[in-house]
């Protein structure tokens, strides 16, 4: 499961993804610059356009619930499309979330940060979004996708988010084909550091 990740305006990647939606997103609905990211914060993530380029935008982490108050936030990647509720978005409108890590805690309650081995690079994780009623207008909503661990993620949690390679994050947007068989494969290993 993935419950909080870390985006923060240090990374220039990050940085620039925020400066192309800052101007059209209102200090209450991107949650960004602040490292630890939660569950019901507008987040950035990476979609396609109608002349099917890159670009970033901004969404709600989770789906509104059936139930008042209830927020899906992941999705597993074995039976997305088995879920009524997820299967539409998975096959036609999946997007990316960067950050430079994500969190889980270990049996003693420990936060532990697993991030790309070697320091900087960015994870770019897979999941998908819709258009939701909500209110009186219209919310963009996100779920993170779930997989099983890599040997260096299994120690902590039995699940971990969906991680997509920066060369296939365009195959993962626009080919629903190469998505499915992208929800299959072995994720890469992590370094993990204490979180504090």
């Amino acid at each position: 499961m993935c419950g909080r990740y870390f985006f923060d305006l240090s990374s220039n990647e990050l940085k620039s993804y925020y400066d192309q939606v800052a101007p059209n997103a209102t200090s209450k609905h991107v949650r960004i610059g602040y490292n630890e990211i939660f569950p019901s914060n507008h987040v950035v993530t990476l979609g396609l356009n109608k002349e099917a380029n890159i670009v970033p935008g901004v969404t709600r982490w989770g789906f509104e619930g059936f139930k008042k108050g209830q927020l899906m936030i992941n999705a597993r990647s074995e039976t997305v499309e088995e879920k009524k509720t997820f299967s539409k978005p998975f096959k036609e409108t999946r997007c990316v979330f960067p950050m430079l890590g994500f969190y889980e805690w270990d049996q003693d309650k420990k936060k532990i940060l697993f991030s790309a081995e070697g320091g900087n690079d960015l994870l770019y994780v897979g999941g998908f979004y819709r258009i939701h009623k909500s209110g009186a207008g219209f919310e963009t909503e996100s779920v993170i996708m779930t997989t099983a661990p890599s040997k260096s993620v299994a120690p902590i949690h039995d699940r971990m988010p969906l991680i997509i390679k920066k060369n296939d994050i365009n195959s993962w947007l626009s080919d629903i084909e190469f998505a499915r068989n992208y929800l299959s494969i072995d994720m890469p290993e992590l370094a993990l550091s204490d979180a504090q």
